[in-house]
């Protein structure tokens, strides 16, 4: 029963897991498996290759549709929070390919033969495309994780509730329980307003439950109190 009780605590860690280090490592493979960098790179060279660019660029836009979820404070869905996270991420992610896509042309001179010669439309085109598949594939994982998993990483901070909203309790039952100790606060000769902020109820809903039971609170007139 331990063991259950602990795994059942764990359960957003065990899907951090999976969201944060299988799902990148599953599709850095299948990258390998269907793209050319095998012919280029060799085996280790190419899974080397294709964790790079998928570990590093999903840990940056996690990371920044983190910030974007605590910022908005439940003002936006959760698919737009995590597609603002993935385009703020993007000039990072860019940056970082570049960088790794320098270092791994000199070592294997062959990987130029993928990009490029030359910066045009061509090239911006092929960016655009490969940066509008990513931000939706990050959203698809994100929704799918929270919706399947209820996974509670990138959702935006539960709002405090005020406090009429902890005390909107008027149309809750009352048990044997609630109103004996109804009497004995208003047998202690205290206000509407103090047993109300006590029970986590209403005024009215005490004043009403003090009527029905026919009980008499020398204090229930008392508007200064309230």
């Amino acid at each position: 029963m331990e063991l259950v009780g602990h795994l059942r605590l764990s359960k957003q860690v065990w899907i951090d897991l999976v969201f944060f280090c299988a799902v990148p490592i599953l599709l850095a493979m299948l990258s390998a498996m269907l793209g050319p960098y095998v012919s280029i790179f060799g085996t280790e060279g190419a899974i080397a290759y294709v964790l790079s660019l998928a570990l590093i660029p999903w840990w940056l836009a996690s990371l920044a549709t983190q910030l974007v979820s605590k910022c908005v404070r439940e003002r936006l869905p959760l698919w737009l929070i995590a597609a603002i996270g993935a385009i703020i991420s993007g000039p990072f992610v860019s940056l970082y390919v570049y960088v790794v896509n320098s270092i791994a042309g000199d070592i294997w001179p062959a990987l130029d033969a993928l990009r490029p010669a030359t910066f045009g439309a061509e090239h911006l085109k092929a960016a655009a495309l490969s940066e509008g598949r990513a931000i939706v594939l990050w959203i698809a994982f994100v929704v799918i994780f929270r919706e399947t998993l209820g996974w509670q990483r990138f959702a935006p901070p539960a709002r405090e509730a005020s406090r009429e909203d902890r005390f909107q309790l008027s149309g809750a039952e009352w048990s044997e329980e609630d109103d004996a100790l109804l009497r004995s606060l208003i047998g202690s000769g205290k206000p509407p307003r103090a047993i109300a902020l006590e029970m986590k109820r209403t005024v009215g809903g005490i004043r009403a439950r003090t009527a029905k039971l026919g009980l008499r609170n020398n204090r229930i007139g008392d508007t200064s109190a309230d």
